[in-house]
């Protein structure tokens, strides 16, 4: 038992160290997500985030603003969720090809959206 209980801290440790890691939200580069957001978003969530895109017009919900404080009030990993998988019901679909570097960039820039 006593060399379960020496490694047991040491382990416990580094499995929070590494939780930690993983849980801890990435700083994307909001310069960088602002351009992935121009190419993909901007059509149908509008060029400031407000959900009144050309495309959005069309639309049945339509977009979501990403300004309001709804959205904003989401944790990192239900907008990350979204952007990867899309929104059933909606016009949303997944950006499942973008890479977590991509994600955390476009997170970033979500959040400087905020008023």
């Amino acid at each position: 038992m006593r060399t379960t209980g020496r490694l047991g801290i040491p382990l416990l440790a580094l499995l929070g160290v590494v939780s930690m890691a993983v849980a801890a939200p990435g700083k994307g580069s909001p310069e960088t997500g602002k351009k992935l957001y121009l190419e993909g978003c901007r059509h149908c969530h509008g060029a400031r985030g407000d959900g009144k895109g050309e495309m959005g017009a069309y639309l049945t919900p339509a977009p979501s603003d990403l300004t309001s404080g709804k959205t904003q009030a989401k944790s990192d990993a239900e907008l990350r969720k979204v952007i990867m998988e899309g929104r059933a019901g909606t016009a949303m679909t997944g950006f499942g090809t973008y890479n977590d570097e991509q994600v955390a960039a476009l997170l970033a820039y979500i959040r400087s959206l905020k008023p």
